[in-house]
Formats: C-alpha cells, sequence, structure tokens
C-alpha cells in the first residue's frame, strides 16, 4: 500500500484522504451510538493510513518548493 500511495498525483492523494476522513468519522459515530468499535484494529489501521496520505502530500509539498 506504501508503494502504491507514493505513485498517485496529489489530486488523487486528497480524494483518498477525503474517504478515509470520513471512513473515520462513520467509524466514529457508530463509537458514540454504540458506545463501541466494532473492529478496533480496523480503526488503528485507518488512523494509520490517513497518516501516511498527509506524511505524503507533506513530502510532494516540500519536493515543490
Amino acid at each position: 500500500m506504501k508503494n502504491k500511495l507514493h505513485d498517485l498525483i496529489v489530486n488523487e492523494l486528497n480524494e483518498l484522504l477525503k474517504t478515509k476522513k470520513e471512513e473515520l468519522r462513520k467509524m466514529r459515530f457508530s463509537l458514540g451510538v454504540n458506545k463501541m468499535i466494532q473492529k478496533p484494529a480496523q480503526y488503528k489501521k485507518l488512523k494509520k493510513e490517513i497518516a501516511r496520505i498527509l506524511t505524503i502530500l507533506t513530502e510532494k509539498e516540500s519536493l515543490k518548493k
């Protein structure tokens, strides 16, 4: 997954980030309603994926300068 993310352009990364953040928002909403997360490992994985995307976006921004 990491290598595939580096191959994406900035617009694609932004779209993927938007999608992942929406998934995270839905998980957090279900946490508030159900008082527990159905798949805690998936929650943690999703947060890491978002962090990776943000890191790659930052790297690409610094390369532009």
